[in-house]
Order: C-alpha cells, then sequence, then structure tokens
C-alpha cells in the first residue's frame, strides 16, 4: 500500500496555532468562546479540504470527467450573525477570503495562504459577481454569493491560469495560479447536531458532529471517499433515470433495492479511492465497527444500507482483493470506475 499519513487534533494545538489576534479576541472586544468555534470550524474545514483534494488528484487516471482545480476554498463571512467577528477570527480584511489552502496544490504552490482577502478574479472585482441568476436559485440565499464566485472560479480555470488578487496585511497582491487536472468533487463542512455525511452528484458533504466524532484523517476520508465514490458512479443521475424515490418511501420496495445497490457500490470503491490517495483503507472497517457498535440505529443503518457488520465484510473483500493486484506507480485501478466507463 502506500504510505499513509495519520493526522489527529486537539484543541489545545488549534490554540497555539491561531493567529494571535485571535488569541487576543478579549481584549479586542470579541467573545473568546465564538472565536474558539469559528477557528475549530475552520480546522474542520482544512481537513475537509485537504482530504477531499487528496482523493481527486490521485485518483485523476479513473475518472472518466476531470476539472481544473487549486486546492483552494474560499468563504463569505456573510454565512456568519456577527460578520465582524468572523471576519476577525478567519483573518479576512474582506468578505470574501480564503480559507483553506490544501498541501501540495496549486494554490500552496502559488503561496496562498488562509486569512488572504480575495478582491478580484482576472481583474473581475468580487463586488461585481452577483449571486441571483436562476442557476443559483437552489442555492440558499446566504450561500448564492459564494456559489456565484466559485463559478466564476471555476469558469476561469477551464479556460487556462488565474491571476487571483488578494490582500494580506493591508497589502494587494496579484498572484498567479496554475491549476490541475483532476476528477471533478466539490467538498464541504456543514454545521450540524446531526451525524450524517451525503451527496448530490457535485458536492460532499459532512456534517461538523460527525466529522468531529472521527478520530484521525484516515477515517474521516473512509466517509468523504464513500459519498464521492456516489458522484464518481453517477449514483443520483443513475437513480432519477429509474425514478427512485430517494425520500421516505425509498426505503420501501423497488426504490430500497436500487438504493441499497448504489451503497454497495460506494462502499466497494470507497477503499480503492483511500487506497490511491494513500489512505489506510481499513480504517473504514475501524471506523464502521466503532460507529455501528456505539450508534447501530439511524440513517447508516436504515433499510437502503447494509448494518455494519455487513459493510465491514464489504471493506475486507475488497481490500483482500487490492492484495492480490500489483499497484501500478503506486496506485490501484478501481474495477467498478473501469467498469462505469
Amino acid at each position: 500500500m502506500a504510505f499513509m499519513i495519520r493526522t489527529c487534533f486537539s484543541l489545545a494545538a488549534l490554540i497555539v496555532a491561531m493567529p494571535l489576534s485571535a488569541q487576543q479576541a478579549p481584549d479586542a472586544g470579541f467573545d473568546a468562546e465564538t472565536i474558539l468555534a469559528l477557528k475549530g470550524l475552520q480546522l474542520l474545514d482544512h481537513r475537509m479540504n485537504a482530504i477531499g483534494y487528496r482523493l481527486v488528484k490521485d485518483n485523476t487516471p479513473y475518472c472518466d470527467q476531470k476539472t481544473a482545480t487549486t486546492g483552494l476554498l474560499l468563504n463569505d463571512v456573510a454565512q456568519y450573525e456577527d460578520l465582524d467577528t468572523a471576519r476577525f477570527a478567519l483573518g479576512f480584511d474582506g468578505s470574501i477570503g480564503i480559507t483553506a489552502v490544501a498541501p501540495d496544490s496549486p494554490a500552496e504552490t502559488a503561496k496562498l495562504s488562509p486569512g488572504d482577502t480575495l478582491r478580484a478574479i482576472n481583474n473581475m472585482p468580487i463586488d461585481e459577481i452577483m449571486g441571483d441568476d436562476a442557476q443559483l436559485s437552489r442555492e440558499q440565499p446566504v450561500y448564492r454569493r459564494i456559489a456565484a464566485i466559485n463559478r466564476v472560479l471555476e469558469q476561469a480555470l477551464e479556460e487556462s491560469s488565474v491571476q487571483l488578487t488578494i490582500s494580506r496585511d493591508g497589502i494587494s497582491h496579484i498572484i498567479p495560479v496554475e491549476p490541475i487536472l483532476t476528477c471533478s468533487g466539490q467538498f464541504q463542512i456543514r454545521v450540524s447536531a446531526d451525524r450524517n455525511a451525503s451527496a448530490d452528484g457535485t458536492l460532499v458533504s459532512v456534517s461538523s458532529r460527525l466529522a468531529e466524532y472521527f478520530l484521525d484523517d484516515d477515517e474521516f476520508a473512509a466517509v468523504v471517499a464513500h459519498e464521492l465514490a456516489h458522484n464518481l458512479l453517477k449514483h443520483r443521475e443513475r437513480l432519477d433515470a429509474v425514478s427512485a424515490n430517494r425520500g421516505f418511501f425509498g426505503q420501501l420496495g423497488k426504490s430500497a433495492g436500487k438504493i441499497k445497490a448504489a451503497e454497495i457500490e460506494a462502499d466497494r470503491l470507497s477503499v480503492w479511492l483511500m487506497a490511491n490517495a494513500g489512505y489506510d483503507p481499513a480504517a473504514a472497517i475501524r471506523f464502521w465497527t466503532r460507529y455501528g457498535k456505539q450508534h447501530g440505529k439511524g440513517i447508516f443503518s436504515a433499510s437502503t444500507h447494509y448494518r455494519w457488520k455487513k459493510r465491514v465484510r464489504l471493506f475486507e473483500e475488497e481490500i483482500a482483493k487490492m492484495a492480490e493486484i500489483e499497484p501500478v506507480d503506486g496506485k490501484f485501478a478501481p474495477p467498478l470506475l473501469a467498469a462505469s466507463d
């Protein structure tokens, strides 16, 4: 297997890593507890962004649809109730800024950093990009502007490298960024008290409470890889094509069988995606064993999903298949992606 990286985080490490200004929050008139909560959420964003980027980058040869990627994650302070506190905690001096930069990504190569404020994309001022067109109507109003900005950036990257105008410590910089092609994928942490994850065909979402449950990044990657597998295998399109009901009544009848088949495929593919990105595929076994024993009920054990013991057997079967073949350049060609092509 490829070299595996394990990373664990603690609140103490988070506080040490904070910018000095955030540690001085009480003196600046901001609530320290709110600052810590925002920094904690930003830390989850960092982890999610890094894991998602590795999964799409290191599985690029096996994806039929590819997209230009930089590895940066943008944030809009308008998403928070207290704009001044959010801007202070995230280090932005404007409304839109960089909240995470994936390791070994084009954004890191360009020396972009969390806390940089985005001012323009190819000389187009951020303030001129509006999120009020029909294509963004399904987004909640508070997310429409950042969705519009991300779309403009994605379209620019598809054509060539981009020039981002950013401000850092009050000084303006124009920074060229050269994207690379990876599997298509977008990733987000969704603030929620529920433990769940989802895929909508494009975006992978993991709830903040579930993200806090992972013991390490390998376990985190197990869930992200499962949801990414749904998107790479076009499960949403395929289920729509057969009119499968994904709502409450999808737990019954033919729809339940079709959804369960998609879940089994996503489980099988997930460990191959993990191995190719350098994560330990056995972490899927560790996570679902622990989660199943502690939280045996809920969405992850509904009629559309195998119970945890059967899921573990699926992972073991796929890991055994990988053990029987020789990787090429450290990668394993996932059978399900080859079949989907």
